[in-house]
């Protein structure tokens, strides 16, 4: 099954070769075992950065429904029954298991946030094959991030919110310590002010409720019944509407807010379960921040989340019950450096904390040359008008990537169709007054 001399001529050595023709043999048996059927349609072996592994991929067709086949309960097994070896999952093209057969490599010390991470996506970190993880907010599901004091979770959690703010996101935060999000008191992105008790962290919970309602209503009323948020947003360009913003709700301390209101089953819990299920579909994505979860609340927080992030955690146990394993092995004096339940080991993105105090809703530096160059010529030569004509001539683009630049900006709120002109696309006046704010402070 190995072809020996190619593996070879790639420096997987022979002990790597043999390892990868055992894990081929027992994986099928393993899915057998759990009653899952072994559709595999191949097996891969290969070089990384420096870093063998085995790539067992699977038939999507053949297994139907993949919910069994990708929980972080499974990779957990997985890994135990082979000994050991660190098993993730790659569903960016199809669906297969990757399985580790190097040792890990020692991550920067530091990675700073990267200044172009694409619009609507959300940048993580640098897994341990070097390469950034980066995923689509549409895409990104609720998330776990455990940590104890000083281990980088918080500095996690304000890279995550300022990437939101920067997306335009609407804000819906609770800080019991009033510190993690401080700098962000008074934002006018944020839905509500930032809750500092249990009381007002329900409350926020509540509200983020409230705003699936008012959401399901406009979703109800919108042609094309949308399933999902960046289809309505796509229709009620179309329809000269105004695009809905995601929202990103983040409740740190989460394990002592909710042991303080009654566990997974008191108020807040079973709010939360709600939204968890609720959420997604409006754009409403959740962060569960802590240090870490009790025995009663793992199960009820995992039910909800599609990516855990633990950093240092002092409980084995937890860190495995949360497919983390390794957390609590993960040295004192190495701040952002994680295990992911689906990514593996990961350092994540620092954010400097001068960006952090200069972030804003929206800035001069949340737009590219080609988006400032542009605006601001609609304002001085078309009276704010943008059509893809202009577009394509002023960026000296094509029809197609002017039309696809047009349609960006009318999802982020930046165009709308202005019916006393022709129902042409036109500068919203938050753009507008973000060029004459800007203009006013040169001259002053």
């Amino acid at each position: 099954m190995i072809d020996h001399t190619a593996a070879s001529a790639l420096g997987i050595s022979r002990r790597e070769q043999l390892q990868a023709e055992n894990v081929a043999r027992r994986l099928p048996r393993l899915l057998a075992q759990r009653k899952l059927k072994p559709a595999f349609s191949g097996f891969g072996l290969t070089r990384i950065s420096g870093l063998s592994m085995l790539f067992a991929i699977l038939d999507t067709h053949e297994i139907g429904d993949h919910a069994a086949y990708i929980s972080p309960e499974l990779l957990h097994q997985f890994s135990t029954e082979l000994g050991g070896l660190r098993v993730y999952l790659s569903n960016s093209t199809g669906l297969r298991y990757v399985i580790l057969l190097s040792p890990l490599p020692k991550l920067p010390r530091q990675v700073e946030l990267p200044p172009d991470v694409p619009r609507g996506k959300v940048a993580l970190g640098l897994s341990f094959t070097f390469r950034p993880i980066i995923l689509d907010w549409e895409l990104v599901r609720h998330l776990a991030v455990l940590g104890q004091t000083g281990s980088g979770k918080s500095v996690f959690l304000r890279s995550l919110v300022h990437q939101a703010i920067r997306e335009e996101m609407q804000l819906i935060l609770a800080d019991m310590d009033q510190t993690t999000f401080a700098m962000w008191q008074e934002h006018p992105n944020l839905l509500s002010p930032i809750a500092t008790t249990p009381a007002e962290a329900l409350e926020l919970i509540q509200k983020a409720l409230g705003e699936c309602d008012h959401r399901a209503r406009l979703f109800q009323s919108m042609p094309g019944h949308p399933e999902k948020l960046s289809e309505y947003n796509a229709t009620a360009v179309k329809q000269g509407a105004e695009p809905l913003p995601r929202v990103l709700v983040v409740l740190d301390e989460a394990s002592a807010v909710l042991s303080v209101m009654g566990g997974g089953k008191g108020a807040l819990g079973q709010a939360l379960a709600t939204l968890g299920w609720r959420g997604r579909k409006f754009g409403i994505h959740f962060i569960f921040g802590a240090q870490e979860f009790t025995k009663d609340l793992v199960g009820p927080v995992r039910e909800q989340v599609g990516l855990s992030v633990c950093f240092r955690v002092r409980s084995e146990d937890m860190a495995k019950r949360m497919g983390c394993s390794g957390a609590s092995r993960i040295p004192e004096g190495r701040p952002g450096l994680a295990i992911t339940d689906r990514f593996g080991p990961m350092q994540a993105y620092f954010v400097p904390k001068t960006l952090l105090l200069s972030s804003g809703s929206t800035s001069q530096d949340c737009l590219s040359e080609l988006e400032r160059n542009l605006f601001l010529r609609a304002l001085k030569s078309a009276e704010g008008k943008l059509t893809i004509g202009n577009i394509a001539e002023w960026g000296e683009c094509s029809q197609h990537q002017a039309r696809k630049l047009q349609t960006t900006w009318a999802l982020r709120g930046w165009l709308s169709k202005d019916g006393n002109r022709d129902n042409s696309f036109c500068l919203t006046p938050k753009i507008q007054d973000l060029f004459a704010n800007h203009q006013t402070t040169q001259t002053v």
